[in-house]
């Protein structure tokens, strides 16, 4: 097992560290194969489920592009290639003043279950992707007052934009749908157009 681990992005934008806890060494990477490098690491571990490498992929990236993300801590509880489930507490942090889930934080939930499900196509098809969102439409139903389940089934169009990139090398706009859910109602629907372009 590697004794390195990653400390975040501290030599400027575009790079990431690795970092030897005994003897303080480290060494830098442009910032594209930060994933692959925390992705091999985490391979390391024999124990981790695929769900908390997933989780901590997720933590990483909010602390080295997008704090909110960390500071909302949401955690992927499904990840296969059709469905994303992502679960975000039901915590003081993210909570409005009437006591139920602030809605920037249910906007941090849709973009993490769709963004999480694109991500991880594009990681394993090996190829250099942009993503982006280019918009976003919510429709909130009822109150979310207890820890919030995320979904996106739309594995199978993510897919498709994926290869007509590939194919085109132009950008793809598809809109794609979520939901999210406390204790298996639904509380919110959502529309988040994703963008894609090779590179």
């Amino acid at each position: 097992m590697l004794n390195i681990f990653v400390s975040g992005v501290e030599r400027g934008p575009g790079f990431c560290a690795i970092v030897n806890p005994f003897d303080s060494s480290y060494y830098h990477f442009p910032l594209v194969s930060q994933v692959a490098i925390l992705n091999f690491m985490l391979d390391q571990i024999p124990f981790l489920s695929p769900t908390a490498k997933s989780t901590l992929i997720l933590r990483a990236f909010g602390i080295a592009k997008v704090p909110l993300l960390f500071f909302c801590s949401p955690r992927v509880v499904e990840l296969s290639p059709e469905v994303c489930k992502v679960l975000l507490p039901f915590r003081k942090i993210i909570k409005n003043h009437l006591g139920s889930v602030y809605f920037g934080a249910l906007a941090v939930g849709a973009d993490t279950c769709v963004g999480m499900l694109a991500f991880d196509k594009i990681s394993k098809s090996g190829k250099k992707i942009n993503l982006v969102f280019k918009s976003f439409k919510a429709d909130f139903l009822k109150r979310a007052e207890g820890e919030t389940l995320f979904v996106c089934e739309e594995g199978a169009k993510i897919d498709e934009m994926i290869a007509q990139t590939l194919a085109s090398g132009e950008r793809v706009n598809t809109p794609l749908k979520a939901y999210a859910t406390v204790n298996g109602e639904t509380v919110a629907e959502f529309e988040l157009t994703l963008s894609l372009k090779v590179k």
